[in-house]
């Protein structure tokens, strides 16, 4: 198995297999949304044809396979979740890594600074080394997955030809490393001593500033050809060399790294660097997180393969509640010292990966947002509905929008997709544009998006289960149909958003778009209303404009909640 169900939460609620007529009845009315008569009819008969043929055998073989992986404690989706992202070839800075701005603020300042951060962040890791980690709950109550805090104990992903490993490091507490990359260099410096505990404040401060001393750039950026992407580094991996494989060990082993950047740009340009440009991590591991030396700015770099952000944020709160006064520390007299990893034989072009990044575009725009509204409208639906407007403004027309909704409830729970773009959230949208829209219209949105919301809350939408399908079918036929290669507008994601609703652990995200020619869209409550952080590719067809409307959109909606 490519994945390792927690033992603590191998008993929560079995993620259910949805019943085919239910997904597939959801995918239609998803499809009729954003299809003419003509592409909706076609839209039909593929769903026809589908069950007249392979759909009841693909289901059935679904059914047994999550039967058997709920008695290891898993579910149905985890292992090819996990294939998904581990066969992605491309630089996964570009592709699937997310890098979130953390609300870590510290009483101290300059080197203090850091090391209180090392103080806040190393005291939740080593939890995890401990196996100590206590239970996270949602706001319901609810026990939540623990599967996606096994990667605050370290590891990496490893590139290898055709899919990647993952591979875990080793177990225990005591003499636990990080890295420190400062300048392009990589240090690796002690954070435990032998009784496991987090070294003192003296050491930890000698080791950040042995590092910073060092003035001098390195010859050869030591994290920046991590940023070329599977397909050529599996070809020729410098870990497999000899003199490079015991230090390769040690990054392995490095509970986190921590990047101190002492350049200064403003706020979001520094998240873009962070985010997308080489050398600032290494982009396989778990977590690195990202320090600014001239401003208060703290973000991780998040490898999206094994962790949501919801577990981020949980972690966040925890490192926010630490007492570095009454932290339990030791001094170890024999930790070692910091000491400077360096690759030997490695030489890697950049040119196409810089010229990618240099391609890459980043918008901050907030947006109004009314909150004495006539009825209840949840902030995620006001956003979407706003993304939708402005997708109508821009281009005339509606194109698919995903949204991530945090499914960790349930045993090996990772995330769904929530669909807002309603047959009657376009209704609306489309009659608000005109100037004709009615509160029943904006009614019937809303109760849209709550049944979605409810649906996705029991396991019961279809891009997670569709895709199982089409993995299934790939091997039983059918993945050929017309289902599965036409007509696809609805799973895609020209728009794909994600917001965790508060501002309380993550300030925003920078995630890169999913789809040729799309977004991605992070947005989140604002002090002044929404605001929406924006990427895309250079060459997205009117991508400025879309941007620009973003504001007006919000307009349109508020101007009529506020006449009703």
């Amino acid at each position: 198995m490519r994945t390792y169900p927690h033992h603590l939460t191998t008993d929560l609620p079995e993620l259910p297999v949805p019943r085919l007529d239910e997904s597939l009845e959801r995918y239609r009315t998803s499809s009729a949304a954003l299809y003419g008569p003509e592409g909706e009819a076609d839209v039909n008969q593929a769903i026809a044809d589908l069950m007249m043929g392979h759909a009841p055998a693909l289901q059935q073989t679904l059914e047994e396979y999550a039967a058997t992986m709920t008695e290891a404690g898993s579910n149905w989706l985890a292992e090819q979740w996990m294939e998904r992202y581990l066969t992605n070839r491309e630089p996964l800075q570009l592709t699937t890594n997310v890098t979130y701005q953390l609300n870590l603020s510290t009483a101290a300042t300059g080197v203090d600074r850091i090391v209180e951060l090392l103080q806040r962040i190393g005291s939740i890791h080593i939890l995890q080394a401990k196996r100590a980690t206590p239970a996270e709950l949602d706001v319901q109550g609810r026990r939540m997955s623990m599967d996606g805090w096994a990667e605050f104990n370290g590891g990496i992903r490893t590139p290898a030809i055709d899919e990647d490993l993952w591979m875990r490091a080793g177990t225990g507490p005591t003499y636990r490393t990080i890295g420190l990359l400062y300048q392009g260099r990589m240090w690796e410096v002690p954070l435990t001593g032998s009784a496991g505990k987090l070294l003192e404040a003296s050491q930890l401060r000698a080791s950040v500033e042995k590092v910073l001393h060092q003035t001098a750039p390195a010859h050869q950026n030591f994290a920046a050809f991590s940023s070329i992407g599977s397909e050529l580094l599996s070809l020729e991996a410098p870990w497999a060399a000899e003199e490079n494989r015991s230090m390769y060990n040690r990054l392995v082993n490095m509970l986190f790294t921590l990047t101190l950047d002492p350049e200064s740009s403003d706020e979001l340009q520094t998240l873009k660097r962070w985010a997308f440009h080489p050398g600032y991590a290494w982009v396989y591991k778990p977590i690195s997180y990202l320090v600014a030396l001239e401003s208060d700015l703290v973000a991780a770099h998040v490898e999206h393969s094994v962790m949501e952000a919801g577990t981020l944020a949980t972690a966040v709160a925890r490192m926010q509640a630490v007492d570095c006064e009454a932290l339990d520390a030791q001094y170890d007299a024999y930790a070692t010292k910091p000491h400077e990893l360096v690759w030997h034989g490695v030489e890697n072009d950049l040119v196409d990966t810089e010229a990618a990044t240099q391609a890459m575009y980043v918008e901050r725009v907030v947006v109004r947002r009314d909150e004495n509204l006539p009825f209840p409208i949840s902030f995620e639906a006001g956003a979407q509905l706003i993304l939708m407007i402005a997708q109508l403004l821009t281009y005339g027309y509606i194109r698919a929008q995903s949204a991530v909704f945090d499914m960790r409830h349930f045993r090996a729970g990772r995330t769904e997709v929530v669909r807002p773009v309603t047959v009657q959230a376009v209704d609306f949208v489309t009659a608000l544009v005109q100037g004709r829209a009615t509160e029943e219209q904006f009614a019937a949105a809303l109760t849209a998006h709550r049944d979605w919301i409810s649906a996705a809350n029991t396991g019961k939408v279809f891009d997670r289960h569709l895709m199982m399908l089409q993995y299934i079918a790939q091997e039983l036929g059918g993945a050929d149909a017309d289902f599965f290669t036409k007509h696809t507008k609805a799973r895609q994601n020209f728009l794909s958003t994600s917001t965790l609703g508060g501002a309380d652990a993550i300030l925003r995200s920078l995630l890169a778009p999913a789809d040729d020619n799309g977004f991605g869209v992070s947005y989140a409550p604002a002090q002044q209303g929404i605001e929406f952080i924006v990427t895309w590719v250079e060459g997205t067809r009117q991508a400025e404009t879309f941007v620009s409307k973003l504001a007006p959109a919000a307009e349109l909606l508020y101007n009529f909640t506020e006449a009703i």
